[in-house]
């Protein structure tokens, strides 16, 4: 028996949606939208069901780069995330997802991490350990530039919660996955 080659990481529909059609509806230009095209995202057409991980990297530094041209690139990403969440809230499976976002608290919000981010692709891993306090660690298998829009995307999470002043930083990342450190105040 031959082996099965693993599936390709794709970016589901609702998670593009969510970030080039509804959060950045009023900031998209017509040449952000002939750069994201050039990228594999044509805007003027009906969205794929899903795309390869690589144009959703592709989009995500373009859009970085055309909205926060002063900020460096890691910046920038982590700004698209936080903003990707806004957007993906306004869609139909967000709103439901947020509104449960809303209920759980920090520390059940952290432990949905993998299954909140499995709803927009098809590879996310992810484990929340508890360090001390208000105080975790969140592993996920994001890897490249992405892995600060994963940041924002949390962070902005953790802000929809009671967590007061909360904060995620990329403490280390290699070449298969990263490792945030999130907090907020008590």
């Amino acid at each position: 028996m031959a082996p099965v080659a693993p599936a390709e990481r794709v970016v589901f529909e609702q998670t593009f949606e969510g970030l080039f059609v509804n959060a950045l509806r009023d900031r998209m230009s017509p040449p952000l939208a002939r750069a994201l095209k050039e990228q594999g995202l044509d805007l003027s057409q009906r969205l794929l069901p899903a795309y390869p991980i690589a144009v959703w990297t592709r989009c995500c530094q373009t859009a970085a780069r055309h909205l926060y041209p002063a900020l460096p690139e890691e910046d920038g990403l982590r700004r698209l995330g936080e903003i990707v969440v806004e957007g993906f809230g306004n869609g139909f499976l967000g709103r439901a997802l947020m509104g449960v976002v809303r209920v759980l608290g920090p520390q059940r919000a952290l432990a949905r991490v993998r299954q909140n981010f499995r709803s927009g692709n098809n590879y996310a891993e992810a484990t929340v350990t508890r360090l001390e306090g208000n105080e975790y660690e969140v592993w996920m298998n994001e890897v490249g530039p992405t892995r600060y829009v994963c940041q924002g995307i949390i962070l902005a999470g953790l802000k929809m919660t009671t967590a007061l002043d909360p904060t995620v930083e990329v403490k280390r990342f290699d070449d298969q996955a990263v490792w945030f450190h999130a907090s907020w105040k008590s």
